[in-house]
């Protein structure tokens, strides 16, 4: 299966899902007319031993190249660890015909576009994701960056790959938190898309999907449907000034919940449980703002609390979180723009909400969780 995003600037994307993508990649680097010495793998620790000798063993041909290592985790996510990787490409010699090939889940797509964008004033490189968030959505539409302060994806770049590699096989390399964090944003896009692959998708729980053997049609099928939808929208709108800003349901609050654990001596959440609690937050916004039914929202919310842990906060934490918030790109004159639900496959973007609005929807979900 193949997808190509086109951006405004005649730049493309392609998107190669399956089984037997990896062996493309030799085809695709050769196409290029990248020497060998030239082609640069970013791993962290646990994709270097986990991932990369399925890549090698998939692609020799790439076992020769240098292996760029960061410790890995959204913390490694930073302007330093850029600086680092920069200096190694410098080191290295790399040059404007070279290759970064980013091998991991959504923090190694992220950061290594964002290093691939800023080296020379732009390499060229491939999203090779191991993790689900990284097949369903972080890989794929040019959008990347680092945290700044522990303010996600504070700086960054829109700089589309050359190619994008889903190997499903690598799923079976990721613990079950991991897959569920993934799950969410799968959730995410099939909520927006289709109010026909949201009935579906109810009938499956999460928890029921966590038993099936990642390599079964049904995951291929959610992954696929994802990856559609997502290519279906960045190729409207590459650089997120209209429609593309869907895919941030239950991101505004959920980034600032993903900032607030990383603060003080708190367990940081994964990406996925973080938006999993925004989207219950959002749909409860979209019941006040946007027509969403109660019976929907409460779908939603049983739906993914049936899947997923709450994020645990206190009531005097909520200004601390609205304070976070303050820093999401959506923001338009000092208010904070949220995308939320008419209906399932109905979103409404750029809907403004007052800060006491989103006190409303967090005190809310802080309540609900004390009964749950």
């Amino acid at each position: 299966m193949k997808h190509t995003v086109r951006t405004i600037s005649k730049e493309r994307t392609q998107i190669f899902f399956g089984d037997g993508v990896l062996s493309l990649i030799k085809k695709q680097t050769s196409a290029l007319s990248v020497n060998q010495d030239n082609i640069f793998i970013l791993a962290d620790s646990q994709t270097r031993s986990l991932c990369l000798p399925v890549l090698f063993d998939h692609v020799p041909y790439l076992s020769g190249s240098k292996v760029l290592e960061v410790e890995g985790g959204e913390r490694c996510k930073s302007i330093e660890t850029a600086g680092f990787l920069w200096q190694k490409l410098n080191h290295y010699g790399a040059d404007r015909n070279s290759l970064l090939i980013n091998l991991g889940g959504g923090v190694a797509t992220d950061l290594g576009g964002f290093v691939a964008g800023g080296f020379q004033r732009g390499i060229r490189y491939f999203n090779v994701p191991t993790s689900l968030i990284g097949q369903a959505d972080a890989a794929i539409g040019g959008k990347t960056g680092v945290n700044l302060e522990n303010v996600k994806n504070q700086v960054g770049l829109f700089y589309p790959p050359t190619d994008v590699f889903i190997f499903p096989g690598f799923l079976k390399t990721l613990p079950k938190n991991h897959l569920r964090s993934g799950l969410a944003e799968i959730i995410k896009s099939l909520l927006l898309s289709d109010p026909i692959h949201w009935r579906k998708l109810q009938n499956i729980p999460v928890n029921s999907l966590l038993d099936e053997q990642t390599e079964s049609l049904i995951w291929k099928k959610l992954i696929s449907a994802a990856v559609a939808y997502k290519v279906k929208l960045v190729r409207k709108d590459f650089h997120e000034r209209n429609i593309r800003k869907a895919l941030n349901f239950g991101h505004t609050i959920g980034h600032a919940f993903e900032s607030f654990s990383m603060t003080d001596d708190r367990k940081p959440a994964l990406h996925g449980e973080a938006v999993a609690a925004g989207m219950i937050c959002a749909a409860w916004l979209s019941s006040m703002k946007t027509g969403l039914s109660h019976k929907t929202m409460k779908e939603i919310q049983n739906y993914l609390d049936a899947g997923f842990d709450r994020i645990s906060f206190t009531v005097d934490d909520i200004p601390k979180i609205i304070e976070l918030m303050k820093f999401d790109k959506k923001n338009q004159d000092g208010k904070f723009r949220f995308t939320l639900l008419a209906a399932p496959g109905s979103p409404r973007i750029n809907v403004s909400c007052e800060p006491h609005e989103v006190s409303e929807a967090l005190l809310n979900y802080s309540q609900q969780q004390k009964s749950l």
